[in-house]
């Protein structure tokens, strides 16, 4: 749960302190969406690592389940506070 709060609080400073020294283009959207990357859930990596070494593949479907229906309030919040930043 600490992902959906360190995460995006890292990806508004990296993203807003690129585009201060010039590294991004002065598209808005290009940044709401560099942004949004870093609110989402890791879930692919790790589903990939549990079927690679079959281990615990039923534990990581529940613990899934429990981050994917965090992550729709999640993103819907610092989507929110990304287009306030934004604009």
């Amino acid at each position: 749960m600490l992902d959906y709060v360190v995460m995006p609080v890292i990806g508004i400073g990296i993203v807003m302190g690129a585009n201060k020294v010039g590294f991004l283009p002065s598209d808005p959207l290009f940044r709401f969406v560099l942004m949004v990357q870093f609110t989402l859930p890791p879930a692919m990596n790790i589903g990939t690592m549990t079927q690679l070494f079959d281990v615990a593949e039923a534990e990581c479907s529940v613990i899934f389940l429990w981050t994917y229906l965090v992550a729709a309030l999640a993103l819907t919040i610092w989507s929110t506070v990304y287009m306030w930043l934004l604009s």
